[in-house]
């Protein structure tokens, strides 16, 4: 079993790991996918989320892909309910989801995607609130300190 404290505390040390599409390796690169695979798996073990797609693959197809994988390994919650270390997934316009975040503490997040360059974590703003497509919750996570 672990905390989200724990969950929490493995991802801070992501922090500042460069954007690398596909990638999942700390301080070398991951995208957010990767991020959200190599921060679970000292708590899961190898977390397998096909990552067979281009960057731009949610501008030209509807297929739910980031959903259903995530859907395969993880609880789905209802995103009223996320509590940190739970897993945000965002989607921009008619598209399907198509980025993820860890939920903070402090009700931020911390993620990877091109457009910062690397891993960062910062204020859930209002341009991430209306993107919120999903929410999901590790399975075997257990409350810490954070409640």
């Amino acid at each position: 079993m672990f905390t989200r404290d724990d969950v929490l505390a493995e991802a801070r040390t992501w922090l500042g790991t460069p954007w690398h599409h596909q990638a999942a390796a700390k301080g070398v690169g991951c995208d957010c996918i990767g991020f959200i695979r190599g921060v679970a798996e000292p708590f899961m073990g190898k977390v397998d989320i096909p990552l067979d797609y281009t960057p731009t693959w949610h501008l030209y197809r509807a297929e739910p892909r980031m959903y259903l994988g995530f859907k395969a390994v993880a609880e789905e919650i209802d995103s009223a309910d996320a509590l940190p270390a739970d897993i945000l997934l965002f989607g921009a316009g008619k598209g399907p989801a198509h980025h993820c975040a860890f939920l903070t503490l402090e009700g931020g997040l911390i993620h990877c995607y091109q457009e910062a360059g690397r891993v960062v974590q910062h204020a859930f703003s209002d341009f991430w609130r209306p993107k919120l497509r999903h929410a999901f919750r590790l399975p075997g996570i257990m409350n810490g300190s954070d409640g």
